[in-house]
């Protein structure tokens, strides 16, 4: 049985993967701040903030078998004008989705096997401009550009490094941000206009991309981006 370390996995799109990744048999240790609303539910939850290294390292201490994948999916995503966001909020957004990328990949790659695959989940946003979440942006961008030094890092390893880059998905995340919108209505119905499939993505069709990067299909992939945005970034 392959064992997958799902950082992140929660809720969201975490949540989906390490349900779609135990449905095809790997064993799944979900790893978050807080544990799944609707309980373990399959393989194991162990507690981390990935803002901390601290915490981090204490996460990479409790695995002691050796990785065949890990999807970091960990986020968090503040929508603010620059001028306006706190800098407590752009601190934080740095700290969550750019930092701890690379606190879990320097603490938990090294019980990555050889002939591993990691996902790491960015955004379409690492692609166009967003004048509502800009620093949310910069992150992911960074997140991409993580993924192809990594792939080169642990090429020696065979370890194939992938970011993969959601649109809009229905996920806790987007709602949340909708929902501290003067209009969470509006807001949802001008992000989904943008959409040339004229809809949200699910949880599950995102999923089903990272799995597709984890999986043998995907043995010649290695530092790509995979975006999965319903056409967005064409325009």
């Amino acid at each position: 049985m392959q064992r997958l370390l799902v950082v992140g996995g929660s809720s969201g799109i975490g949540r989906a993967v390490a349900r779609g990744a135990a449905s095809r048999d790997y064993e799944v240790i979900v790893a978050d701040i807080t544990p799944p609303a609707d309980g373990p539910g399959f393989g194991s939850y162990l507690s981390v903030d990935v803002a901390d290294p601290v915490s981090v390292k204490a996460l990479a201490g409790q695995i002691t078998f050796p990785l065949d994948g890990m999807v970091d999916a960990a986020g968090i995503q503040i929508a603010a004008p620059i001028e306006t966001m706190a800098d407590a909020d752009i601190a934080r957004q740095v700290a969550v989705n750019l930092t701890g990328m690379a606190y879990i990949a320097k603490y938990c790659g090294p019980h990555l096997r050889h002939g591993a695959s990691v996902v790491l989940v960015a955004s379409e946003l690492a692609y166009i401009g967003t004048a509502q979440s800009p620093v949310y942006s910069a992150t992911k961008g960074g997140i991409t550009a993580l993924a192809r030094s990594l792939a080169i890092a642990w090429r020696e390893r065979a370890i194939r490094v992938n970011a993969l880059c959601p649109g809009a998905t229905d996920t806790p995340l987007l709602r949340r941000v909708w929902d501290a919108m003067p209009d969470p209505k509006g807001a949802e119905a001008s992000d989904t206009a943008l959409i040339p499939l004229g809809r949200l993505g699910t949880p599950e069709e995102i999923a089903a991309a990272a799995l597709f990067l984890l999986s043998p299909d995907a043995s010649f992939v290695t530092g790509h981006a995979l975006v999965a945005d319903g056409g967005t970034i064409i325009w």
